[in-house]
This record gives structure tokens, C-alpha cells and sequence, in this order.
């Protein structure tokens, strides 16, 4: 693998109903790129679990992901129950512009746009362990 350069030009938006995602890399070390939404908007719950429970909506297996808040504020929930999630009955972190977080293989996540403007979020996500079927939703539209 050689050195390489994404333009804008190059890559998609790919619209969901829990916001807009534009992905600059992909390749067999990391997935990268950056999310869009309003506030208000809340996304899927995906896993990061080891096993596939089918209890959340996408499952990227076993895979270490970090978000950099671009603007915005973000509120992260995690555990292992999709019902808490849901419920919002977990724990959970305030991500606010110029801020990084971790997330670690082995958690379900839900996370909301919980400031009153839309927001963004630079994020990346490791490849999935070699044999991973990963569960991932479809776009609702592709924007070229």
C-alpha cells in the first residue's frame, strides 16, 4: 500500500435517518470520515462487541472507534443492554467541539446530538478482525 490523497471529489455522502455520513478511507487497517447531524437527531445503536447479539441495529465485531467533535455537542451512551440504551439508562459522556473520545471494542453505543446547533464529528473506526460478517444499515441516498 502506497501513500494516498482523498479529495472531496473523490468520495459520497451517504444519507440515514439519523444523519449524513461522507467516509474518506476504508481500507484494511481503519474505516475514516466525518457525520452531519441536527440536533435532536439520535443514531442506531452499534456494537462493538465481540459476538453479534442482533440486539442493535449494526455490528462492526470487535473494532476500536474514536469521534473528534468538529461542532456541536454530542452525548454518547454505552453498555452492553440495547434496552438501556434505548431507555437511556446507562452511562454516558458530553463530547463538546475540540473534544476526542474513545471507544472501546466490547460496548453497544447510541449517541444524540444534544446541542441546539447541527453538529459534526470526525470519526474512525478499526477494520474488523478477519472473518467478521459486519451487520451495517443501508443508505437511505447516495449524494455523488
Amino acid at each position: 500500500m502506497k501513500p494516498s490523497v482523498t479529495r472531496l471529489s473523490d468520495v459520497s455522502t451517504e444519507v440515514f435517518r439519523d444523519g449524513l455520513e461522507t467516509r474518506f478511507v476504508s481500507n484494511s487497517a481503519w474505516d475514516l470520515g466525518m457525520y452531519f447531524m441536527e440536533p435532536g437527531m439520535t443514531t442506531i445503536i452499534f456494537s462493538t462487541e465481540d459476538k453479534d447479539d442482533r440486539t442493535a441495529e449494526e455490528w462492526y465485531g470487535h473494532a476500536f472507534e474514536f469521534y473528534y467533535i468538529v461542532t456541536g455537542q454530542f452525548t454518547v451512551w454505552f453498555s452492553k443492554s440495547a434496552k438501556s440504551l434505548r431507555d437511556k439508562k446507562a452511562p454516558s459522556l458530553v463530547l463538546n467541539e475540540g473534544e476526542v473520545a474513545s471507544y472501546p471494542p466490547g460496548w453497544k453505543y447510541l449517541v444524540r446530538n444534544t446541542g441546539n446547533i447541527p453538529g459534526s464529528f470526525f470519526w474512525g473506526k478499526t477494520a474488523p478482525l478477519k472473518g467478521a460478517k459486519i451487520r451495517l444499515n443501508k443508505p437511505l441516498k447516495i449524494i455523488k
